[in-house]
């Protein structure tokens, strides 16, 4: 079984540009905290991440990918989740699809850092339905918390240290998945 992240780079309309500095990411930063947290766990964990489009239509991307990818692959949706959805922790898992006997053990390994969401968590409104529902992957949602009531405000602000910090979280959770299981990082 291989492993690889899934987050996806639309962007809503009428943004034109986010900004970063030296100290946070800021504007409609919905979507692109996740490719951040994504790009980075890539380059650290050397498992693939497939940077989707349509997302905000009708998943074409993710349906391109699921097609494409190995059907014994564990897909990790990288995407945001609202501060107040998780709980105090730093990052969520969700939308779990065909991820069986691994669930209680992760949750028992990651309940200090990350809060996990039993059952399905905006059930069709993101890519785990496509890869687990559709396309019969394991799959689940990896959730980077961002401050707000609202995912498409343009007002958003999330500090680097936190996107570094929910890296690092989720490369633990694939380094637990590769050490702990069938998987593999390729």
């Amino acid at each position: 079984m291989k492993i690889a992240i899934s987050a996806h780079i639309d962007i809503a309309r009428p943004v034109m540009s986010i900004n970063l500095d030296d100290k946070k990411l800021s504007g409609l930063i919905d979507n692109f905290a996740g490719v951040f947290v994504s790009y980075q766990t890539s380059r650290k964990t050397k498992v693939p991440v497939y940077f989707t489009n349509y997302e905000e239509l009708d998943y074409d991307g993710a349906q391109a990918v699921a097609k494409a990818i190995d059907k014994d692959t564990l897909v990790i949706v990288v995407d945001t989740i609202l501060q107040k959805d998780v709980k105090n922790k730093k990052a969520s898992i969700a939308n779990a699809y065909g991820i069986g006997y691994e669930w209680p053990a992760l949750k028992k390994k990651f309940k200090n850092k990350i809060h996990f969401i039993d059952g399905l968590f905006e059930e069709t409104e993101d890519e785990t339905w496509i890869y687990g529902n559709k396309n019969k992957l394991k799959t689940f949602y990896f959730g980077v918390p961002i401050p707000g009531n609202y995912y498409h405000s343009t007002q958003l602000e999330i500090g680097l240290e936190t996107i570094d910090e929910v890296t690092q979280i989720l490369a633990e959770v694939i380094e637990w998945f590769i050490q702990n299981s069938k998987y593999k990082g390729k």
